[in-house]
């Protein structure tokens, strides 16, 4: 699970207590400060392979759909089993008059329907005990 707000986005407490509420889950969680560049972004996900990114946005100016379709069309892991992260976008200015969705996104509303909302993407995309071939990501990942 990999937690970053928007780029240009300042308010990260909420991504704190996401955080908090799936380590006490014990989901493995990477999280990033506010701001995040869009360009160390896109490489975090490259890189790290998370079965889910939350993209936080605040506000309609920090929702930007540029990031978000960038995240969206990540593909990581060998060629031949590539795999792709969940988006969830979470944070009011993801709302009403914001910009399209990316293909491949959910939308998290609070921390309680969030949570269970991760935690199935997390159980769906979980692979079978014994079955190597189901990995996508390095187990060392972390994600």
């Amino acid at each position: 699970m990999l937690l970053v707000c928007a780029p240009g986005e300042q308010h990260s407490v909420q991504m704190e207590a996401l955080a908090a509420a799936l380590g006490e889950r014990a989901l493995p969680v990477r999280m990033f400060g506010a701001a995040l560049p869009a360009d160390a972004l896109c490489e975090a996900v490259r890189r790290t392979g998370p079965r889910a990114v939350v993209l936080w946005a605040q506000s309609r100016t920090t929702a930007d759909a540029a990031p978000a379709r960038a995240v969206a069309g990540i593909e990581w892991g060998l060629r031949g089993a590539r795999g792709h992260s969940a988006l969830l976008l979470a944070g009011p200015g993801w709302g009403a008059g914001a910009a399209a969705q990316p293909t491949r996104t959910e939308r998290l509303f609070g921390l309680r329907s969030g949570l269970a909302v991760i935690e199935s993407v997390v159980a769906l995309r979980a692979p079978a005990p014994g079955n190597a071939a189901g990995r996508a990501a390095p187990a060392a990942c972390g994600s």
